[in-house]
């Protein structure tokens, strides 16, 4: 009995030498390992950023990206520690890589009023950029009648959207630009004769889906202000086989 409460002695005791022995070992390694000064990595892609802690004995640890518009798309924003900290060869600098400003697809803004728009706008990241008048037939006073980018357009975050706005009727004395976009070609050429519009031109375009002689395309483009050089040019849909004709009105 007396033996084994000895070996179990000894067996504890060579327990303790051996951790202890462990634990100074490996604080020897620690201690026998060079610092370092971690290098500035702010505004470097990962590849260089690599080369410049692999020439250090350090390693590169990647975060998760984030969005910044102000740092191009795959260059580091931040990293841990900063730069000009001491740290152990072996250790890793941890940084988060810019994916670049966010995008948003501009919303559609035609036929909103300019309140509705901002509202719009500002719910979706965006905002109103200048914002021009013009008389219009087919939108009605205080909607808005184009914009620039156009819808579905892909911009930054935080980007401008420019508008136009419609005037209304024009007064009197102001000629504008109907659309005649679906609409037979006889209506364009009545409106024409009434208001002293030369048709220069009415080019046939071989379209079998479309109802014959209807415009499927004009120039100038509705609400266009017709100076005192009144022209227009139309297309229309032919069934032939011809795919282009053109017919030009004396």
């Amino acid at each position: 009995m007396r033996k084994i409460f000895q070996w179990i002695l000894w067996f504890l005791i060579g327990g303790i030498a051996f951790v202890v022995g462990m634990n100074r070992l490996i604080d020897a390694l620690i201690h026998s390992k060079k610092d370092r000064i971690v290098p500035n990595l702010i505004g470097i892609n990962i590849a260089d950023s690599l080369d410049v802690l692999s020439s250090l004995n350090l390693y590169l640890k990647k975060g998760a990206d984030e969005f910044n518009s102000n740092v191009p798309s795959g260059l580091i924003i931040s990293q841990s520690p900063v730069a000009g900290s001491i740290i152990k060869e072996g250790k890793a600098v941890n940084v988060v890589v810019s994916v670049g400003g966010e995008i948003i697809f501009v919303p559609d803004l035609t036929n909103q009023t300019v309140r509705s728009a901002h509202l719009i706008l500002r719910k979706n990241g965006l905002d109103l950029g200048e914002q021009d008048e013009k008389y219009s037939t087919v939108v009605e006073k205080g909607k808005i009648i184009s914009q620039n980018p156009a819808s579905r357009t892909s911009i930054a975050k935080n980007g401008l959207v420019n508008i136009v706005v419609s005037l209304g009727i024009p007064p009197e004395g102001v000629l504008l630009m109907p659309d005649f976009l679906g609409k037979n070609i006889a209506e364009a050429e009545n409106w024409a004769n009434q208001n002293g519009v030369k048709i220069k031109s009415i080019n046939k375009v071989n379209d079998s889906a479309i109802s014959e002689n209807t415009v499927v395309k004009q120039m100038p483009e509705s609400d266009v202000v017709l100076g005192e050089n009144k022209t227009a040019e139309f297309w229309i849909a032919v069934g032939n086989a011809e795919q282009t004709q053109n017919k030009t009105q004396n």
